[in-house]
């Protein structure tokens, strides 16, 4: 017997370009806070994390938007925070690192949770464990962010991603760490209520984009590709704001689970023509009064 169809609880995203009035209209107030995920979405995703790049084009688009009248630019990545500030390379701008765990200013500062500092001594601990059950499987490595451990299996036979996924849960169990599979890649994380979403609204609230009784003044648009992305979606949807949320990829989020986020477009070069059109909608010069 067949299964019955999976149903949508919300309207089947929307295309993000051309723009429609809507989308403009909701991208016209200020302060406005860009916040963009990184590999996937600005970066096409590369074979390994250091491989992986911002290309020129786009690079240019994001240092205008930065300067732009009334902007706040912000990247929000799984990468440490001193990593993806250093993939970007934008200055003026804000840094989300380890799925909201740590973020560095436009001067550069960083601040950690306080509540993940704790988890240093276990997250160093798990990676130990690790690595004599994946020692020996090529493709597979373990990169160490110091609050949080990421697991890539992107080169990896297909065969050793069950051992691989073995090998995590016995660790998570054994420290009480969660862990998060995006694409091609396991996160072990503390068990905290810290997420891309969580952090970003704080950033936020602090820039006036949001008021203190949760009320969005200004406008938000956030855009992402993969599974912690969703998160984002949901912490910003769940407000109901006039935010604009945007899946880079086909509109399918890992494992064939549907977005959350209202607007999708195909890859990161159609995100860069919506950031394109955004920047000519903030560099435009003030009507003269009549």
């Amino acid at each position: 017997m067949s299964s019955e169809p999976r149903t949508r609880l919300a309207p089947a995203p929307l295309s993000a370009l051309p723009p429609s009035e809507d989308l403009a209209a909701r991208a016209s107030r200020s302060p406005l806070l860009v916040a963009l995920d990184i590999d996937g979405t600005l970066a096409p995703i590369a074979p390994t994390p250091a491989a992986a790049s911002i290309p020129d084009e786009t690079r240019r688009t994001l240092e205008r938007l930065a300067r732009a009248h009334d902007v706040h630019l912000a990247f929000v990545t799984g990468r440490a925070a001193r990593d993806g500030r250093r993939l970007v390379d934008v200055p003026h701008s804000w840094t989300i690192g380890n799925h909201g765990i740590e973020m560095i200013d436009p001067t550069d500062a960083l601040r950690v949770s306080a509540l993940a500092e704790a988890f240093q001594p276990i997250v160093a601990r798990a990676a130990r464990l690790l690595a004599e059950p994946l020692d020996g499987m090529a493709g597979v490595f373990i990169e160490d962010k110091t609050w949080t451990l990421s697991v890539h299996v992107r080169l990896a036979a297909r065969s050793d991603v069950p051992k691989v996924e073995r090998a995590l849960n016995d660790v998570a169990r054994q420290l009480e760490l969660r862990i998060i599979q995006g694409k091609e890649i396991f996160e072990l994380r503390p068990p905290l209520a810290i997420n891309k979403g969580t952090a970003l609204i704080e950033l936020a609230t602090a820039l006036g984009v949001s008021d203190h009784r949760g009320e969005l003044g200004g406008s938000l648009l956030y855009a992402g590709d993969d599974r912690t992305d969703e998160d984002a979606f949901r912490e910003i949807r769940a407000r109901r704001w006039s935010a604009i949320t945007v899946h880079v990829g086909e509109g399918i989020a890992v494992g064939a689970v549907h977005t959350d986020a209202e607007y999708v477009l195909p890859d990161p070069p159609a995100l860069r023509e919506l950031l394109d059109w955004l920047v000519s909608t903030r560099e435009r010069p003030p009507r003269s009064a009549a």
